[in-house]
């Protein structure tokens, strides 16, 4: 399973504050060493030919500035509950990973054992099917909204989604020419060289629930995933969601419940108090040891989408980190000090004279995707209108 948390929202969890949020007077829980460094175990048992994630980290001190720990090392091991034992390969920054086909007829127990010597295991986990589902979407009011439709029953009750989104977006102005200071040339790029477009990528940040028990049939319509506001430059040009649909058993959707309410409601004079979570992970000498994670197993589904700025028009973007971008001349007796010296890049001959008496330049934020953040790299998955 995707990571849904990230690291600095477990301790919020781990050290179970316990204030009147009505106060106006900072509170400091008192916090020991223990609270500060409970293992996090994350991820999702794939059986059926899926592959299976596991992630372990520690949770944070709150007032710690050290967000960059190194995560637990250690081995990981799925054992079925008639056949099979499966080491998982660790990836490195504490994530492992499994892509051989479990079978989908027993139930699985996880265990790890940590290079520091302690060692957890999980009670045994039941597989559970995930339903094909579908993703929709509606533009009202400016916003874009993207939506999970799935069916439950009375063997599938509880659902939880994550995603991953993909956009393209480009820079103001191409450049299609680098000045070579040695030679003080200037040097035609090739098209896989060009830097004015680019792809960025996010993830779901919230625990996405729903119990089909709530709706009619049991069938959930228009399950909010996301909300894409006005004038994101997510729409701009073409927009990728990749959602995945999990079904839970009511022990795993009371944990989640938990951390969603813990994670999300906190910060209104309404909300509930914190509260601890169950968890079906514990250490094997001993159990009282506190531990935050809750695996499950089972087959999930996958669905992707594209939006591209055609489907929702009139859709006007705005980056603004391009609204200063300019255009200007640099003649040849220049390059040196322009080209060379500062920040700014050629895009083309300016021969609005002849002969042509220097270029048209910007600066690099303004001509290069890459320090957004993005990659010039187009992925594997990605599909062109």
């Amino acid at each position: 399973m995707d990571v849904l948390l990230s690291k600095t929202s477990w301790y919020i969890i781990a050290i179970l504050l316990l204030c009147n949020v009505a106060c106006r007077e900072p509170f400091f829980p008192e916090i020991s060493d223990l609270d500060q460094n409970i293992l996090v175990v994350e991820g999702y048992i794939e059986v059926g030919g899926g592959t299976t994630q596991i992630s372990l980290s520690n949770s944070l001190s709150l007032y710690g500035a050290d967000s960059d720990a190194p995560s637990p090392r250690g081995e990981i091991m799925i054992q079925g509950e008639r056949e099979g034992e499966w080491l998982l390969q660790s990836m490195g920054n504490g994530y492992y990973q499994l892509t051989e086909n479990l079978p989908e007829n027993q139930n699985y127990t996880l265990s790890i054992e940590l290079d520091n010597g302690n060692s957890y295991t999980t009670d045994p986990i039941k597989p559970m099917f995930s339903p094909e589902f579908d993703i929709s979407f509606t533009h009202q009011e400016g916003d874009v909204q993207l939506y999970a439709n799935t069916g439950g029953d009375d063997q599938n009750e509880f659902f939880l989604w994550v995603y991953e989104e993909t956009w393209m977006y480009r820079t103001p102005y191409i450049s299609y020419y680098t000045y070579d200071e040695i030679s003080g040339n200037m040097e035609f790029l090739d098209q896989e060289d060009l830097t004015y477009q680019c792809w960025s990528f996010d993830r779901s940040r919230r625990i996405i629930l729903e119990s089909s028990a709530r709706y009619e049939n049991n069938q959930i319509f228009q399950k909010e995933l996301l909300t894409i506001d006005s004038l994101s430059e997510k729409l701009g040009i073409r927009y990728r969601i990749s959602a995945r649909q999990y079904v839970l058993d009511r022990e795993a959707y009371v944990f989640w419940e938990g951390l969603r309410r813990n994670s999300d409601d906190i910060g209104s004079i309404f909300s509930p108090l914190p509260s601890a979570v169950n968890s079906n992970i514990y250490h094997t000498e001993d159990p009282d040891s506190p531990v935050i994670g809750y695996i499950s197993a089972g087959i999930s589904r996958e669905k992707e989408m594209y939006i591209s700025r055609e489907d929702i028009g009139p859709w006007r973007t705005e980056i603004r980190d391009y609204q200063g971008c300019e255009i200007d001349t640099v003649a040849v007796a220049d390059y040196d000090e322009k080209f060379g010296q500062s920040n700014y890049v050629p895009l083309y001959e300016d021969c609005e004279t002849f002969p042509c008496s220097g270029y048209f330049a910007s600066t690099a934020e303004c001509t290069d995707c890459r320090i957004r953040g993005g990659t010039t790299n187009k992925p594997d998955y990605w599909k062109d209108e």
